[in-house]
């Protein structure tokens, strides 16, 4: 049972930083109507909103659990920034969680509500026992659903594979492969249905078009690996945390200070452009634009030369969204 969980990975949707973020909000969430039915029935538990001195107490409790939970989802992305977090880490870390709100329960309840009649081992067994039923049934929900997501993504990518193995127009130079951190092969994607890149720690969500559905894929990899195995395809950085497909920019807008790629998908927002990568995205505009142009490439690439929209009323100013 150790090996297995040493060796397995969690469903990579657990540690996206909005579900990370959410994970907070739904702990405390849940913990307000399970301690809104626990509460009447337990003698050491003093969270509720009867009186002001209960509701302040309450109110400072949270702010506090919130404070921690925070913290540590923070520094959950920290580290899996510099490793890759598998199942019994990711357990380990949530246990730790418990422990740590349970002991912060107790010394509240001694040093704040002080009239408590248990002893610190009574309330800290109790709230032990409480903290495992809060955050374990919310955890455990995410879990299931980020499997859930992680399963679907797969079956989409699967299907998009299997028309592609039947679209006899699609030649190899158009077909672009990704790798995972390990060097596996995990996917194969036509240049004319991918559309953008967004950097995640450590992986890539990779956007692309399905019989004219927007989808993505979590690729388990570095932004830096995938943009140093895209060097000769159309994929270009426009952003420490965006990469774009030439063939699918439609125009580049102007907001104030901030440059925004507009891509030819109108359900996707505009990509950030920064200032560092934008003479270099330029270029490689107009480098498109000469080849499309004199028709060289045509037999792998197919489309319209990209337009360059920017106002002429603000020609001077530079600016960059990161």
């Amino acid at each position: 049972m150790t090996n297995i969980l040493k060796n397995r990975e969690i469903p990579k949707f657990l540690l996206d930083n909005r579900y990370l973020v959410g994970s907070v909000f739904f702990v405390l969430i849940f913990s307000f109507f399970f301690m809104a039915i626990y509460t009447p029935f337990s003698n050491t538990s003093w969270i509720g909103v009867d009186t002001w001195r209960h509701l302040g107490m309450s109110v400072a409790f949270y702010i506090g659990a919130l404070l921690f939970l925070y913290t540590s989802k923070f520094l959950m992305i920290l580290v899996q920034r510099r490793r890759n977090i598998h199942l019994w880490v990711y357990v380990l870390w949530v246990f730790s969680e418990i422990l740590i709100l349970s002991l912060f329960y107790t010394i509240f309840t001694i040093a704040i509500v002080k009239d408590t009649p248990n002893s610190p081992i009574m309330v800290f067994s109790k709230a032990l026992g409480c903290m495992i039923l809060i955050m374990a049934i919310p955890y455990t929900i995410m879990t299931l659903y980020a499997a859930y997501k992680a399963k679907t993504e797969e079956l989409e990518l699967l299907q998009y594979q299997l028309n592609l193995a039947t679209n006899n127009q699609v030649a190899f130079p158009s077909l672009i492969n990704l790798h995972d951190y390990n060097g596996v092969l995990k996917l194969t994607i036509s240049a004319d249905s991918l559309y953008y890149m967004e950097s995640q720690d450590n992986y890539v969500k990779i956007y692309y078009e399905n019989q004219g559905k927007l989808l993505s894929y979590m690729l388990r990899c570095r932004t830096k690996a995938v943009e140093e195995n895209l060097a000769e395809t159309n994929m270009v950085r426009c952003h420490r945390s965006f990469m774009v497909n030439i063939i699918k920019i439609n125009h580049i807008k102007k907001d104030g200070k901030s440059r925004y790629i507009v891509l030819s998908n109108p359900d996707i927002k505009p990509v950030p452009v920064s200032k560092s990568y934008f003479k270099n995205l330029v270029e490689r505009i107009e480098k498109y634009n000469a080849t499309a142009t004199s028709g060289e490439g045509a037999s792998t690439i197919v489309a319209a030369p990209i337009v360059y929209a920017e106002p002429a009323a603000e020609p001077s100013q530079e600016g960059g969204a990161e």
